[in-house]
């Protein structure tokens, strides 16, 4: 019996299988834990197959979620690269973007310069600014479509962007493993530093604060001062810095979340340059 896939179900499950953890996946999603385990279950039960092996540490996929893992990774592009299909013609306009300001070191300015040249007929107004202001922005009215911290917005986002992180410190810095660590804060809401600061009393890592910052530049600025060690994306590590995970102590760095937001009534130009930051940024 042939069986048909809501193209929901099998991002869920590709979030899953990224994830290797359902309640990361329900966070990434913006669902609750029990609906995404009902939506795995309903999965297996019309393939009759079981996809993930389950325990206490997370989920692994069987060699028949491995399978379905590729199907759905497939199904998932030929989508949204028939709906980029029927919209390449006629995309034109402005869009107003806002992002999360640490994503400037990342990849995400050149898919927009991509999504540009592909579409010279779009203009792009970018601004970079803090979660809770774009999700302020947002609902105003000043931005069509911001990727942001999902915690600092009281609606889910319409798809989710994971960027890795890493431990971070001056090739100069001198301190001595197994005594407490010195660390620099962002002196603002930040979900990710929530998880680190999680994951160090998990791992009974001893840390203090060396020094707070409220940018990004301050940040780099304080990690180039040998003030502490920090979290920041590979791509954003100064040369005189290198990464340090796995010493001292530290316990993995988390990945960083970010939610893809737009309104209800977003034109067909804003759902179209969200799909292309999802799928290729």
């Amino acid at each position: 019996m042939a069986v048909n896939f809501d193209i929901r179900l099998l991002r869920m499950f590709i979030a899953v299988a990224e994830t290797g953890v359902v309640s990361k996946a329900a966070e990434r999603l913006a669902r609750t834990q029990a609906a995404v385990s009902m939506q795995l279950q309903r999965i297996e039960q019309d393939l009759n197959t079981q996809l993930l092996e389950r325990s206490s540490k997370g989920v692994a996929l069987t060699d028949a979620g491995k399978s379905f893992l590729a199907y759905a990774r497939k199904t998932v592009a030929l989508t949204e690269d028939m709906q980029r299909g029927l919209t390449d013609q006629r995309l034109a306009g402005r869009v107003r973007v806002g992002m999360f300001e640490d994503l400037a070191v990342t990849r995400l300015p050149t898919a927009l310069a991509e999504f540009r040249r592909k579409h010279p007929y779009v203009e792009i107004e970018l601004t970079s600014s803090y979660s809770k202001e774009l999700a302020r922005m947002l609902t105003e009215g000043r931005a069509d479509l911001v990727i942001a911290d999902p915690a600092r917005f009281t609606v889910p986002p319409q798809s989710c962007i994971s960027r890795r992180l890493v431990w971070s410190a001056s090739r100069l810095i001198d301190v001595e493993e197994k005594v407490s660590l010195p660390l620099i804060l962002f002196d603002t809401e930040c979900s990710w530093q929530d998880r680190m600061l999680s994951a160090l009393a998990e791992a009974g890592t001893a840390w203090h604060t060396g020094c707070k910052v409220k940018t990004l530049p301050a940040m780099l600025s304080a990690l180039r001062a040998g003030l502490g060690f920090g979290l920041l994306f590979p791509e954003a590590v100064p040369l005189d810095c290198a990464v340090i995970d796995g010493q001292y102590g530290l316990p993995n760095a988390p990945s960083a979340e970010f939610g893809v937001f737009y309104g209800a009534k977003a034109s067909i130009l804003v759902q179209e340059l969200a799909l292309f930051l999802n799928h290729d940024y």
